[in-house]
């Protein structure tokens, strides 16, 4: 076809876009074939559409097409679905593809297929890598953790029968982060789904001041390792009960208190404080002192992948915190960071009466 303007259209999309007559010859080669299969037109051409299949599907292709041609009569237009394939590049390399392909029909003696191709070789990549690094971390660092946790259970048992004792009450943290790290290894799955949406919640009524008071308790050992406090103050006239899933809520305060306890300084107090606004809107804010949060860094301090000041941190957990409070419930988070410390701020939700 020889039209400039339908031409470059045509050479224009991201995706292969190949059309070939009733007899297999080729139509229509974009410049994305070109570059997906090695092969400009006339290569194609001559070698025919099957040097872009690997050997072990050439005859089931035949087949198919065989027996797609002799149900031409009862077609007027054929749209297919999209599936994975495996193709093959002039270089001989074998690739994995996305492919989706439909036709337009003259008559039983003329009609044109056209498919739509997309090289998933990356996604595949990624997927493997990703298969791999689940297998490591709920599996094999799993089971070690489970020992640790065991470990120092027995080992606290061991050294003072006295539960007072400095021995239990390390050996109990011990236990306990272990305990943590394995949860958040069977969360792994979860950034994932709450990425792309698909994470299903599991709500259940909570009690907003006692979890979160309940939350700066278990956060003073790790604060009084570092010389600091945590302190929580209710100042709202009622009692404030959310639908949520607890699992996913705790994780976000946990994100956020951990943040600033490791941010305020030495004899430092971080201050969690709930308070009702005249709409009658529970709101929560953390604040620590100590150094403000660079600038260069506020303006996508939740994107992923960005940290400040830790030597072990991921830069995934303020991500998602956002994902967690604004994604999933549908609540807001913001921050204020200047000399007199860092504020973070979150909202749960609407006011009696709106949505």
């Amino acid at each position: 076809m020889d039209y400039p303007f339908f031409n470059q259209i045509v050479d224009s999309l991201s995706e292969a876009l190949i059309t070939v007559d009733r007899d297999k010859n080729i139509v229509i080669w974009n410049k994305m074939a070109e570059t997906l299969f090695g092969y400009d037109l006339a290569g194609i051409k001559a070698a025919g559409i099957e040097a872009i299949i690997p050997p072990a599907y050439r005859q089931r292709h035949r087949e198919g097409y065989e027996a797609f041609r002799n149900s031409i009569a009862v077609r007027n237009s054929y749209v297919s679905e999209t599936h994975e394939f495996e193709a093959l590049r002039k270089n001989g390399e074998i690739f994995p593809i996305e492919l989706a392909h439909s036709m337009v029909k003259v008559d039983d003696r003329e009609y044109f297929i056209t498919a739509i191709i997309r090289d998933i070789s990356l996604r595949k990549h990624y997927e493997l890598m990703s298969e791999r690094f689940e297998r490591i971390t709920r599996h094999d660092l799993k089971n070690k953790l489970v020992i640790i946790a065991l470990a120092s259970q027995r080992l606290s048992k061991a050294l003072a029968p006295d539960e007072n004792s400095q021995a239990c009450k390390y050996t109990e943290i011990i236990r306990e982060e272990s305990i943590g790290l394995l949860e958040l290894l069977d969360s792994t799955k979860e950034l994932v789904l709450l990425e792309t949406g698909e994470y299903k919640r599991r709500d259940e009524t909570i009690e907003l001041a006692p979890l979160l008071e309940r939350k700066a308790q278990q956060f003073q050992p790790l604060a009084a390792s570092r010389g600091v406090t945590v302190d929580f103050c209710d100042r709202t006239a009622r009692k404030f009960s959310l639908r949520a899933d607890r699992s996913l809520f705790e994780r976000a305060v946990e994100n956020l208190l951990k943040n600033a306890v490791e941010a305020e300084e030495v004899s430092g107090s971080v201050k969690m404080t709930l308070v009702q606004t005249a709409e009658g809107v529970a709101v929560l804010t953390i604040h620590n002192g100590g150094k403000p949060i660079p600038q260069d860094i506020q303006g996508h301090l939740f994107s992923p992948y960005v940290t400040h000041g830790k030597k072990d941190g991921s830069g995934l957990g303020l991500y998602s915190t956002k994902l967690i409070l604004e994604a999933i419930h549908g609540w807001g988070i913001s921050f204020r960071s200047d000399s007199n410390g860092t504020t973070f701020t979150v909202t749960f939700g609407s006011p009696p009466g709106q949505p």
